[in-house]
């Protein structure tokens, strides 16, 4: 399985309730595709949500 869930597109079709985990309940946005997930370490360009809302 990729590192990122940009690099997922491929495998999501046959492993879509493991995806659905990695981006349940999400506390990161990717500033690079706009995906969001719940581990930074998921995103290419990762920021929270919550320190985004406040700059907002």
């Amino acid at each position: 399985m990729a590192k990122e869930l940009c690099k997922l597109k491929k495998s999501l079709r046959g492993e879509i309730g493991m995806y659905v985990r990695l981006i349940d309940q999400p506390t990161h946005v990717c500033l690079k595709c706009g995906r969001a997930a719940n581990d930074k370490k998921l995103l290419c360009k990762p920021q929270s949500i919550a320190s985004a809302m406040q700059k907002s």
